[in-house]
This record gives C-alpha cells, structure tokens and sequence, in this order.
C-alpha cells in the first residue's frame, strides 16, 4: 500500500513511549536492510511482503513508528503483534484509529476514541483500509 500509517502509544490521552523490546521481537527478525541515519528498517516476510518502517530506537523506546510502501499479509499481521506486544496503535490517514485491544480506547485522544477499531490480525487490517 502506498501511503503511510503511524503507529503511536497514548496514556491518559498523551503521547507515550513505545517499548524498543517490542519492536525487535517483532521486526528485528525480519529486517534485511537498515540506514541507520535514517532510522530506516526494510522488511521482508515470509510471503514475500516488504515494508518499510521508520524508527528511531534510542535508549531502548521508540518515540513512534511510521510504516511506509507495505504489502498486505504477513507484514500487517507483524504490524499487529507489534502493537499487541507494545500496547500501542495504529493511526492511518482517513480512517479509524486501530486498536489491539478495547482497554486501549480511554487513552485515546478524546477526538480518536468514537470511532477506533479492535485489530486481531493483518486481514482485519486491511478490510479497515479498504474501507475508508
């Protein structure tokens, strides 16, 4: 897909930090390319799926994430076992906010809230996106 999403953790409606241990369990594994002058990772999958993820891992927190030119399938499903293991959610343009669980909706922004959605897997993912 081509645009950009932005994966961001909130306590009590605030920007919070992500957790770095989250992000390498999950992406780590599967990157083949990195410029770390960037904060750039490239992903590949085991389905043949890349994506390209921006993320600045300092101090062992990630302030955010943005994924960028992502394929459907295996790379969605990593995108919600990153954001299950670091409490955190998925915001892409036009559409609602993703959650990986319900607790995650009263620290939402008061404006993200009503119309956030739980995601269990990358195929709930992408019929979000097909959607909007």
């Amino acid at each position: 897909m081509g645009y950009d999403m932005f994966v961001q953790r909130f306590e009590q409606g605030d920007v919070a930090p992500l957790a770095g241990h989250a992000f390498l369990a999950v992406f780590e594994p599967r990157v083949d390319r990195r410029e770390p002058q960037h904060n750039y990772w490239h992903i590949s999958a085991d389905d043949g799926g890349t994506a390209d993820v921006y993320a600045d891992l300092a101090g062992g927190a990630l302030d955010s994430l943005m994924i960028s030119r992502f394929s459907a399938g295996t790379v969605l499903d990593m995108l919600v076992k990153f954001i299950g293991l670091a409490d955190a959610v998925v915001l892409p343009p036009g559409c609602p906010t993703l959650l990986a669980h319900e607790g995650q909706r009263h620290h939402l922004p008061e404006e993200l809230r009503a119309d956030a959605v739980v995601v269990q897997a990358g195929a709930d993912v992408e019929r979000v996106l097909q959607s909007c």
